[in-house]
């Protein structure tokens, strides 16, 4: 059987010094990564990329990563992915946030991204690759 492909992260992020960094980071970690630097970008490049996992930062210039994910859970490509949002918000507030947008975003994480959390993504990812 051939190796399976590393999975597609689109990773949405304005801060280009935080985005390459966590990108390569999750590269290292086995993903394919391709950033988008606002949400327009990143409804754009979603078509021909295919992400398996959308990680998006949840204040953008041009619209909120919640407005992002519900665009793209509208489209046949991109709708079964897994949608993570991640912030600079304590854990706490993160909790109370995800609690209220649960049913759009499979995931919420805290700035910055560790391995655990990349875990964590990777376990989503394929429970959704084996429904």
């Amino acid at each position: 059987m051939p190796p399976q492909p590393p999975p597609h992260l689109l990773l949405v992020e304005d801060h280009a010094g935080f985005a390459n960094a966590t990108a390569e980071f999750l590269r290292l970690s086995g993903m394919e990564v391709q950033i988008a630097e606002c949400g327009d970008r990143a409804l754009k490049m979603a078509t021909a990329f295919r992400p398996q996992v959308v990680l998006c930062d949840l204040s953008l210039p041009d619209m909120s990563g919640l407005d992002v994910v519900r665009r793209l859970r509208a489209e046949p490509v991109t709708q079964n992915a897994v949608f993570a949002v991640f912030t600079a918000m304590g854990e706490a507030d993160i909790d109370t946030f995800g609690e209220t947008f649960a049913h759009e975003v499979d995931l919420f994480l805290s700035k910055p991204i560790t391995v655990s959390k990349v875990n964590e993504l990777f376990s989503r990812l394929h429970r959704v690759v084996a429904r």
